[in-house]
């Protein structure tokens, strides 16, 4: 018997072959692999959008704090009484007012030519001497004085050094003199010779004249000198104008 060859493929079973069933699987993986990166994508992009709103929220104040400093704070900018209103101005018109009028009713200064001058010895000490200075308002009407007296000696042919010492032991009140009324002031010097005074052991001339300049007045009235040398270069020392004539 002759063998049969074998009989074709039907045309159906012939077009499938491996060659074209292969392509399937590489897309159903491309497939796979893009839904895969849209997950990762998605995920990625959910993690950056928490990021940025944490950040977000670390850099926003807190709108709902409150800035000021809380009690028991201390803060050195603040004022110690926010908002308190200033206290009252004083009213200085009354004030200023009464000063005006008492300016005004007040008497002049005494001028040099209104005042007399005269000087009384006190007891005096071992080498110290004292004596009071009584200014008297021989004017006929009201002056005022106030502070320390300006003083020079003479001689009788002219100035001696002099130096006036202000002794500040009593308060320099303002004195208002009626016709009549005097101030004085205690005045203190040393007979005793020391550095300043000629070598051979004396004190200079003796004066004869107490020329004193009565406070804010530049021209002298003089007082007659009989208490002998001043020694120390003139030095004499004067309180302050007090009220009367003195102890």
């Amino acid at each position: 018997m002759t063998p049969r060859s074998p009989s074709p493929l039907p045309r159906s079973l012939s077009r499938r072959s491996p060659s074209r069933a292969a392509p399937r699987l590489p897309l159903a993986l491309g497939a796979a692999l893009a839904a895969t990166g849209l997950l990762l994508t998605g995920c990625s992009g959910s993690e950056d959008s928490e990021d940025d709103a944490a950040q977000r929220e670390a850099s926003t104040p807190d709108e709902r704090s409150d800035p000021r400093p809380q009690a028991g704070s201390e803060d050195a900018d603040a004022p110690d009484d926010e908002g308190a209103a200033p206290p009252p101005a004083e009213d200085d018109g009354a004030t200023d007012a009464e000063d005006t009028a008492n300016a005004a009713n007040a008497a002049d200064w005494c001028a040099t030519d209104a005042l007399s001058a005269t000087v009384t010895p006190l007891d005096s000490g071992a080498g110290n001497r004292h004596a009071t200075l009584v200014l008297t308002n021989t004017s006929d009407t009201d002056c005022r004085t106030q502070g320390w007296p300006g003083l020079e000696l003479a001689a009788d042919d002219g100035s001696l050094p002099t130096t006036t010492v202000r002794d500040t032991s009593r308060e320099a009140d303002q004195l208002t003199l009626a016709p009549g009324e005097s101030a004085w002031s205690q005045l203190r010097w040393t007979v005793v010779p020391g550095e300043e005074d000629p070598a051979d052991g004396s004190c200079g001339p003796e004066p004869t004249t107490l020329r004193v300049i009565p406070p804010d007045t530049r021209e002298a009235t003089e007082a007659d000198w009989q208490w002998g040398e001043v020694c120390g270069d003139g030095r004499i020392e004067a309180r302050a104008l007090a009220a009367g004539e003195g102890p």
